[in-house]
């Protein structure tokens, strides 16, 4: 008989996400398997698989409906690349190109990409399966109602509780969508992104937790440079390297989303290993371990005067690559893509 993943409701909040993707999940291929109790206090840099996640569906105003995939890559260090095909591939008709990502960003990412059905998709189903270290895991979206996922409650997602009249970034990147480019040579990417400044402007710190507490009359103490927070909040003692440092304590446990725009460009298909961005862009997964968003006092960088964030990026070597541009205020986020064909 068939092993769906996240057949369970997927209604227990954000900060409960990454404990229900490894508790729910279980692999296709027959393997041994251990305790979630032997395994949930352990850490990886590489060698665990990626994990789908449907993350709900999302219905739009012209009666359509978007089913969100997602994905935990239970590494904190590798980023597996997949291409599209029998490892990594979405079920008809929608796929097997769904869009989905071949280059898998660490720790957990959510509302990745949407598989778009028609209002009468009734009781069928949308597939991601993606394997990695020899094994299979699977995603399997359908329109049950614990997976509704209106705006609030998409934001709901990034812990906090958003404003009702907050819209999500746009994003738009000059030029055509589809490029090509030699080894070495830089391509320019220059992204319009516009926001409605409810959450803040990307302006100061999100501050540390409050000495002594959540509870009332608990003041917020200053924010911390980088060194500081890897030093104050790393779990890992005085070894605070990204490669070997777990996740911090973040408070007793609270997990955290710095509010504010934030927009960053990165590998979506292709190696990351093959492609360099300049200036070098930020950390757009849940990094909670260092200077990242998802990190206790981290700022978000000034916006720009005529909001136009420009990269460079260059190639090492010949392929066909996807760069997407992530527009993010803390609670809703907008990405555009870029596909260049390197030649020698």
């Amino acid at each position: 008989m068939r092993q769906h993943v996240f057949r369970q409701p997927y209604i227990l909040g954000a900060a409960l996400a990454a404990a229900i993707v490894v508790v729910a999940a279980r692999p296709v291929l027959a393997q041994q398997e251990t305790t979630f109790e032997q395994t949930s206090m352990l850490t990886y840099t590489k060698g665990q698989p990626v994990i789908p996640a449907y993350e709900g569906w999302h219905p739009n105003a012209d009666g359509s409906i978007d089913l969100w995939f997602g994905y935990l890559n239970q590494n904190y260090w590798e980023e597996p690349d997949v291409p599209v095909g029998a490892n990594n591939t979405v079920s008809a008709p929608y796929g097997p190109d769904g869009h989905q990502p071949t280059h898998f960003l660490p720790r957990n990412n959510r509302f990745v990409f949407a598989v778009r059905v028609p209002k009468d998709f009734g009781n069928k189903e949308v597939v991601w399966s993606v394997t990695t270290h020899g094994k299979t895991y699977a995603a399997y979206a359908t329109l049950k109602a614990a997976y509704l996922r209106d705006d609030l409650g998409m934001q709901r997602e990034f812990f906090g509780e958003p404003p009702e009249d907050n819209q999500a970034p746009t994003v738009q990147i000059e030029g055509d969508a589809k490029r090509t480019a030699k080894v070495g040579q830089p391509v320019t990417i220059t992204a319009l992104v516009t926001d409605d400044g409810l959450l803040g402007k990307g302006e100061g710190a999100a501050p540390r937790p409050a000495r002594g507490g959540r509870g009332a009359g608990a003041q917020a103490e200053p924010p911390l440079n980088g060194a500081q927070r890897l030093s104050l909040f790393s779990i890992c003692g005085s070894d605070t390297r990204p490669q070997v440092c777990g996740e911090p304590n973040q408070g007793a446990g609270g997990m955290y989303s710095v509010k504010g725009l934030r927009v960053g460009c990165f590998a979506y298909r292709g190696s990351k290993d093959a492609m360099t961005f300049d200036p070098p862009q930020p950390e757009m997964w849940e990094d909670h371990k260092g200077v990242s968003p998802w990190a206790v006092g981290y700022s978000p960088p000034p916006i720009p005067k005529d909001n136009k964030w420009v990269i460079n990026t260059t190639f090492n070597q010949p392929g066909t690559y996807m760069v997407r541009c992530l527009a993010h205020d803390g609670f809703l986020q907008t990405a555009q893509d870029v596909t260049i064909t390197v030649a020698k």
